[in-house]
């Protein structure tokens, strides 16, 4: 090699390694996503001890009332539902990767809480089938806010049934896991209010009066331990159009 070339190599080494000590070189999105999906297994809880709980947050926006029907029992809420927990395989330094701080993933790619719908009405209610990306940020934690139409049962009790035409209804929609106790995932309300920021008052038949949300941990006897489950309890008035109730 000759001198002017091992000069040339010299400089060139000089100057990516003056980069990298300035921190003027970086990887890049692409290889951040490599780095943290090399061995990563979507099939197994998100946790690098067997003994720790993955606590999931969650909530629901209502978006509209799509039907409440009372011959059939069931209620259709179109909604947003929104998930947050913790990843502690998709973790990374933002000062490593250009100061990149999230990631736009499908969830497809990713573990996710086996949120079921406890009280849907057909097996293809049980869960959010609409495949939005969800957001990953460096420190691990995960958003994901999928649209999810509910259908749920809603039974009446019989001494309300005839007089329904003029009744309240309420109906409760119950969420939890499907295979995950509370040891395992702990499912929590994001909070305790319901956010109807987005509700739009379509239906001509019922209107909404209120939804409240609260949580509850239950025993069933197949297993030992207590599953979480967060209940939506929703109350529609029929509405009365001689009245002009609006």
């Amino acid at each position: 090699m000759g001198y002017f070339s091992v000069v040339s190599l010299i400089a060139i080494s000089a100057v990516v390694l003056s980069s990298v000590v300035s921190g003027d070189f970086y990887k890049s999105e692409r290889e951040l996503r490599r780095d943290i999906f090399r061995d990563y297994d979507k099939l197994v809880r998100p946790v690098k001890k067997a003994t720790t709980t993955v606590p999931v947050k969650i909530s629901i926006s209502p978006l509209s009332l799509k039907s409440m029907s009372v011959k059939d029992q069931l209620i259709v809420l179109e909604s947003w539902m929104m998930l947050t927990w913790t990843d502690e395989y998709l973790r990374w330094d933002p000062s490593e990767y250009d100061n990149i701080t999230e990631l736009r993933i499908s969830p497809t790619e990713i573990w996710k809480p086996d949120v079921a719908l406890y009280t849907a009405s057909q097996d293809t209610s049980f869960f959010p089938v609409v495949k939005t990306e969800a957001i990953i940020y460096n420190s691990g934690m995960v958003l994901w806010v999928p649209p999810f139409t509910i259908n749920s049962r809603c039974p009446i009790p019989f001494r309300n049934y005839v007089s329904v035409s003029r009744a309240f209804v309420e109906c409760t929609i119950r969420l939890g896991s499907w295979t995950y106790s509370g040891k395992m995932m702990d499912l929590q309300l994001s909070t305790d209010k319901v956010d109807l920021t987005n509700f739009q008052d379509y239906n001509h038949e019922w209107k909404l009066v209120k939804i409240v949300s609260n949580r509850e941990s239950k025993l069933y006897p197949c297993c030992v331990d207590e599953y979480p489950v967060v209940n939506f309890n929703v109350t529609l008035k029929k509405r009365n159009y001689y009245l002009n109730d609006n």
